[in-house]
C-alpha cells in the first residue's frame, strides 16, 4: 500500500486515467464523425437511387399499383441493395406500399413529405434526414425521386438507405470493435503509458522527493541539512524557501541557547553581586549585636557607614537590573527633545571633576564654545555620557588622565571619552556590552563597578537608533563614543 502512497505513483495513475478518458471521449468523436461522413458519403453516392429506380419501375405503377407485379422488381433491387428500404407514397406523404426485411413493422403510416421536397431541390445540403417509418424516433439519410402513380397521380419512391436490419448488423458490429478498441486501449495505456509514465513521473518528482528526504532528515535532528538547487521553476523555489527556514530556525535555536547562557550567567552573576554587599551587611549588624556594647562611638559609626555604603551599593544594582530589563523588554520609550549637547556636556564635566580629582586623575573637556543642538531623550543621553566618563575614571590609574570631548561636523554631534588607562585586551573587546562584564585581563571589576554601566548605555543609544563605538590603544588606553544627528540652530 505505501507503493500507491507515493506522490510519483498517484501522479502516474491519474495521468494514466485523464489519458484513458481522453482516449475513450476522442474514439467516441472520431466513430460519430466518421459515422457521419460516411452518412454523408452514402447519400451522395446513392443521390440518384431512386430516381433510376423510380424509372424502372414506373410502368409497373402507370395504371395503380399492383404488389404483384412490382414485388418481383422490387424484391431484385433489394437483393442487389440488401441494406436499403423502399417506399411508395403518395403526394401527401402516406405510405401506399413498402418493401423492407421482415419482422418489423411500420410503426407510422406516413412520411414527413418537407426533407423529401427539400432533397428533390438542386443544390440542398447534404447530407439530409427524414422519417423513418419502422422507427419514427430515429431519422435516416434517404433518396428520393418523384413518380406517377395512377391516372394523373403524383407520388414519391421514398428509399431509406440504411435499413433496420443493417442498423442491427453495424450496431453488433460497433459494440464489439468498440470492445476490442478498448481493450487494445488499455492493454497499451497500460504497458506502455503506464510503466513509462511511472518512470517519467518518478524522475521528474526526484527532486520532491529529495525535498522530502529533506525535511524528513531535519524533523529528526539533522539541523545542517539542506537542498542543493539551481532551478528557477516552483520546486527550486520551495527547496531555496525551506534553506531559509532552516538557516532562519538554526539562528532562533542558537539565540535561545546563547540566552539560555546569558541567563545562567546573569543568575550567577547576580547571586555573586548581590551576595557580596549582603554578606558585608550581615557581618557587621552581627558584629553590632554581639560587641555593640563593647565598641567607641567611632567604631560603631564606621561600622555602620560600612553598612550603609553596602545598602546602598545593592540598591544600585538592583535598580541597574532593573533599568537594563526595561531596556531591553523596549518599556522605556525614548522622550525626544531639542537640547545643546554643549550644555549637557559642561554639565557632566563638572559632576564628575570634584571625584576625578579626589582620585588625583586629571579630567579635562574640549567642549567647543558654539552650542551644538541634538534632538534626543536628554535624561538617557545624560545617563550614557555620566556612565562612559565614570566607567573611564574607575579604570584609569592615579596620576592618569581623562578627556571629554565635543565635535560637531557634518550635520551630527559626537561626544568622546578617553582615558590614559591599560586599554582592553583584544580578547575582551566583543564582550563589553555584555552584562556583568569583567575584563578577562584584569579579572576583576573596577572598583564601585556593577558591571551594567556599558550595557545599559549601548541599549539607550540602540533606542536613538545609534551605537557606542571603542576605540583601543593597548598600554595606552581607549576611548569611547556615540553619534547623534544635529539640529540646526534657527537663527533669530
Amino acid at each position: 500500500m505505501r507503493f500507491f502512497q507515493r506522490f510519483s505513483v498517484r501522479l502516474s495513475l491519474l495521468f494514466l486515467a485523464l489519458l484513458l478518458t481522453m482516449g475513450i471521449v476522442q474514439m467516441m468523436i472520431s466513430m460519430r464523425i466518421t459515422e457521419k461522413r460516411q452518412v454523408e458519403t452514402d447519400q451522395l453516392v446513392n443521390l440518384h437511387l431512386a430516381q433510376d429506380m423510380a424509372r424502372e419501375i414506373e410502368s409497373y405503377v402507370r395504371e395503380g399499383i399492383d404488389l404483384n407485379e412490382i414485388g418481383p422488381v422490387i424484391h431484385y433491387m433489394m437483393v442487389m441493395n440488401p441494406k436499403i428500404e423502399i417506399y411508395v407514397l403518395d403526394g401527401s406523404g402516406k405510405i401506399l406500399a413498402f418493401f423492407a426485411e421482415p419482422g418489423i413493422e411500420i410503426q407510422q403510416d406516413h412520411v414527413d413529405i418537407e426533407p423529401i421536397q427539400s432533397f428533390l431541390k438542386e443544390g440542398s445540403p447534404i447530407p439530409l434526414y427524414g422519417t423513418d417509418p419502422r422507427n419514427p424516433k430515429q431519422e435516416k439519410h434517404f433518396s428520393a425521386a418523384p413518380i406517377s402513380i395512377g391516372q394523373n397521380e403524383k407520388g414519391y419512391l421514398y428509399i431509406v438507405l440504411r435499413s433496420s436490419l443493417y442498423d442491427r448488423a453495424e450496431r453488433m458490429l460497433r459494440e464489439r470493435y468498440l470492445f476490442s478498441t478498448l481493450n487494445k486501449s488499455i492493454l497499451l495505456s497500460l504497458l506502455f503509458v503506464g510503466i513509462i509514465g511511472l518512470f517519467l513521473f518518478a524522475f521528474l518528482t526526484k527532486r520532491l522527493q529529495q525535498v522530502s528526504k529533506a525535511v524528513q532528515d531535519f524533523e529528526q535532528g539533522s539541523y545542517d541539512r539542506r537542498i542543493e538547487t539551481d532551478s528557477k521553476d516552483e520546486i527550486g523555489s520551495l527547496a531555496r524557501t525551506f534553506n531559509q527556514m532552516a538557516d532562519t530556525i538554526n539562528a532562533h535555536m542558537e539565540q535561545l541557547k546563547k540566552t539560555d547562557e546569558l541567563r545562567r550567567e546573569l543568575v550567577a552573576n547576580v547571586s555573586h553581586d548581590l551576595k557580596s554587599p549582603l554578606a558585608t551587611i550581615q557581618g557587621y549588624i552581627e558584629t553590632l549585636l554581639m560587641k555593640g556594647d563593647r565598641l567607641s562611638s567611632d567604631e560603631h559609626r564606621h561600622f555602620l557607614e560600612i553598612v550603609l555604603q553596602s545598602t546602598k551599593s545593592l540598591n544600585r544594582l538592583v535598580g541597574e537590573l532593573l533599568e537594563l530589563s526595561k531596556l531591553e523588554t523596549k518599556q522605556v520609550e525614548p522622550v525626544l527633545e531639542t537640547f545643546s549637547m554643549t550644555d549637557l556636556a559642561q554639565d557632566v564635566f563638572m559632576k564628575f571633576k570634584p571625584g576625578a580629582e579626589k582620585r588625583h586623575i586629571h579630567l579635562s573637556a574640549g567642549i567647543p564654545g558654539n552650542l551644538c543642538f541634538v534632538k534626543a531623550d536628554i535624561a538617557l543621553i545624560e545617563r550614557v555620557m555620566s556612565n562612559l566618563l565614570d566607567n573611564a575614571i574607575k579604570n584609569t590609574p592615579e596620576r592618569g588622565s581623562v578627556r571629554i570631548e565635543l565635535h560637531c561636523f557634518n550635520g551630527k554631534t559626537r561626544f568622546v571619552v578617553s582615558d590614559s588607562g591599560k586599554g582592553i585586551a583584544p580578547e575582551d573587546i566583543p564582550h563589553l556590552f555584555e552584562r556583568f562584564y569583567i575584563g578577562r585581563s584584569s579579572g576583576r571589576r573596577p572598583e564601585g563597578g556593577s558591571g551594567l554601566g556599558l550595557a545599559i548605555s549601548q541599549k539607550i543609544m540602540e533606542l536613538h537608533e545609534s551605537t557606542i563605538t571603542v576605540e583601543n590603544r593597548p598600554d595606552r588606553g581607549s576611548s569611547f563614543s556615540f553619534d547623534l544627528p544635529g539640529v540646526p540652530v534657527k537663527k533669530t
